[in-house]
């Protein structure tokens, strides 16, 4: 019973400690600078400039966000200038959105700015880091009375986007890897104000992180299927011949859902390059057919054509990149995986050998739902 009854004592007394030390550590909200988004750029004369979004919580505020611009020689030296111009303690934990600009992806030595963040235990690597094209700051300063706070309204648009295959999404974890990993090269996600922010689709970057060019949301579908990355089901519009008529419609369009993806990829090296044979098998629904066709009794003539157009375009895909030397899919992995010896005399200069790669893709539709009418 004398255990029981210390016990019984001491449990409340350590209750008593946890919650008093617990409240050391309480910091109102209206006290706290809590940034959500940063946003990096440079400026006419190629000063670094930073941004910093944050909620506004006090009531007697009337703007929801507060946007904070200073100029400085890297992320950390501008949290004094930070300190300076905002009335709350700032906090850098919470950090969903690192917006780049094009500008500052034009040099190679662009990532070191970054090392703040991986080197700070007090910092999230979850943040996505994000391509931009043009001014960082009209993004930064936009507010739509019919969206919210723009740091949260990016990272959901973001996040729908990429279920939807449209766009690659990169965090700062992600974008270590990418760097530090020989067999493939970074991306990220590629925004623009227009009327509105869009996610116009994904910037490909150099080995060293420099910008090379930008991919659609449409190709950036086919660069998931070549990634075996993919989500959900992908939609794609393909447009077959047709008769010229008077009307100002395009009816010769096929639409349907990828609905799973069966991705088999074969390395070889012969001649000396590396052969890549990819194969892609999918079942696909049909979504919208404005054109008179028997599907039911000549669904392979149609699945001839979806084919041959996936592929053409996938070829075209791949050949850009190769001219660009990147490579986005991570094919350097697999070479690594089946031709090591091959691999290990050109892994420092991948995206060269990339670029000399023969890949063969070859598509295999095969239609499995018409939808309700023939």
């Amino acid at each position: 019973m004398k255990p029981m009854r210390t016990s019984l004592i001491l449990f409340p007394l350590f209750a008593f400690f946890i919650l008093i030390s617990s409240c050391k550590d309480q910091m109102p909200l209206e006290n706290v600078t809590l940034v959500l988004m940063v946003g990096l750029d440079l400026d006419k004369d190629n000063n670094l400039v930073i941004y910093a979004s944050s909620p506004v919580f006090n009531k007697e505020a009337k703007a929801k966000n507060e946007v904070t611009k200073v100029t400085a020689v890297n992320i950390r030296d501008s949290r004094n200038e930070f300190d300076t111009r905002v009335s709350a303690l700032v906090s850098a934990g919470k950090i969903q959105n690192v917006l780049i600009s094009k500008r500052i992806l034009a040099h190679d030595d662009w990532f070191k700015l970054l090392d703040v963040f991986y080197r700070d235990p007090k910092t999230s690597e979850t943040a996505r880091v994000i391509a931009v094209e043009g001014s960082v700051e009209e993004i930064m300063n936009f507010a739509p009375a019919d969206k919210r706070r723009m740091s949260m309204h990016i990272a959901k648009l973001l996040d729908t986007a990429h279920i939807r295959n449209l766009v690659q999404v990169s965090t700062l974890f992600d974008l270590h890897r990418q760097m530090y990993e020989k067999g493939i090269t970074p991306y990220l996600t590629n925004l623009r104000k227009d009327t509105e922010v869009v996610a116009a689709g994904t910037m490909l970057l150099s080995k060293k992180g420099k910008y090379a060019y930008a991919i659609s949301n449409t190709e950036n579908q086919l660069l998931q299927m070549l990634q075996k990355d993919k989500n959900g089901a992908l939609s794609f519009t393909v447009k077959l011949p047709e008769e010229k008529g008077d009307s100002p419609f395009v009816t010769g369009t096929l639409s349907f859902y990828a609905l799973r993806i069966k991705r088999d990829l074969k390395v070889t090296f012969e001649e000396n390059k590396f052969v890549f044979d990819i194969q892609c098998s999918m079942p696909i629904q049909l979504t919208e057919k404005p054109f008179t066709f028997d599907v039911r009794n000549d669904a392979p003539k149609l699945e001839a054509e979806i084919n041959q157009q996936l592929e053409a375009q996938m070829k075209s895909l791949v050949k850009k990149m190769q001219e660009h030397e990147v490579d986005p899919i991570g094919l350097g992995l697999y070479a690594r995986a089946y031709q090591f010896k091959a691999w290990e005399r050109v892994q420092d200069e991948w995206g060269h050998a990339f670029s000399e790669a023969d890949v063969r893709i070859h598509v295999k539709a095969k239609i499995k739902n018409m939808g309700e009418t023939l």
